[in-house]
């Protein structure tokens, strides 16, 4: 099974007062690596000023910046699902994670966004697999 990072799980993890830091440390703990895309890294980069925490996750491994997703292969599509949930809006790292779980037979997302993720689809019809931190949280 293919575990995917969205940007809240990388934030959360990197902010130790965030309110999900305990649920995303449990995760990476028990599911690492956990993949993710470009997109997603850059959007999680741009919540700190300073990188070194989050490339340390990238460089010993625990955060994959998976290789089956190339950004410009997938154009086509992530227009797709960016015109298709343009009411939301979905952002780029959002069209990158759907398209991420699309691409994979067996994977499940990890994020806190589950307003989103609970109303995206995968291929129009199939909900994504996802793990979100407890509602009580």
């Amino acid at each position: 099974m293919k575990e995917i990072a969205d940007t809240g799980i990388i934030v959360a993890l990197l902010t130790r007062n965030d309110l999900h830091h305990s649920w995303a440390l449990a995760a990476f703990r028990a599911h690492a690596p956990l993949h993710t895309c470009d997109a997603v890294l850059a959007e999680a980069g741009s919540f700190f000023p300073d990188p070194v925490a989050l490339l340390r996750l990238v460089s010993r491994g625990d955060l994959v910046i998976d290789p089956d997703f190339i950004l410009s292969h997938e154009m086509p599509r992530l227009l797709e699902l960016a015109t298709k949930y343009s009411d939301r809006p979905m952002d780029l790292a959002d069209a990158c994670i759907v398209r991420m779980a699309e691409l994979t037979p067996r994977c499940r997302v990890w994020t806190v966004d589950r307003s989103d993720f609970s109303t995206y689809r995968m291929k129009g019809r199939h909900a994504i697999p996802c793990e979100f931190p407890d509602s009580g949280v």
